[in-house]
């Protein structure tokens, strides 16, 4: 008995690849990924205080007194709006300052076109060196029915 085997090219890979890829656009399981940010910041401010005495961070935080007459970092203030039409519950920020970064995370009902402002304890006690953080962008949304954006460059948990 003869056994017949068939071979294919080995260029047969790279055939089915777009085909693949466009397969996998199609179902979403890559488009989610493209699409353009739903939350735009309309300002992101590093808050500062100078220390006259121990400890005057809006929050207890634990660890030696700050020095007097310096000036520190005391928190994020964030202003953002959903520009989609769905309603989120959740958001992801990555903030970066002066080669810290953070991952700032808002929670709430966030109606679209309402413009949000928060204020977050983030980025406390580093010693201030302006206003503006180096990074300020959303890398990440929960909407109220359970769906989610990621920014592209934000690999999944």
């Amino acid at each position: 008995m003869r056994v017949r085997t068939r071979t294919f090219p080995r260029s047969l890979p790279a055939l089915l690849a777009p085909g693949v890829a466009a397969l996998l656009i199609a179902s979403g399981a890559v488009g989610a990924r493209a699409q353009q940010s739903p939350i735009t910041v309309k300002s992101c401010t590093i808050l500062a205080y100078s220390a006259s005495s121990p400890h005057e961070f809006f929050y207890l935080q634990s660890g030696p007194p700050s020095q007097s007459n310096r000036s520190y970092t005391d928190g994020l203030k964030i202003s953002y709006v959903n520009v989609t039409t769905k309603v989120i519950s959740r958001v992801g920020f990555r903030v970066t300052y002066r080669g810290k970064s953070e991952r700032v995370i808002d929670t709430g009902t966030i109606s679209p076109g309402v413009t949000i402002t928060k204020t977050l304890g983030d980025f406390s006690g580093q010693p201030y060196l302006g206003s503006q953080p180096d990074v300020c962008a959303p890398v990440g949304v929960r909407y109220q029915d359970g769906t989610v954006w990621r920014a592209a460059s934000t690999p999944a948990p």
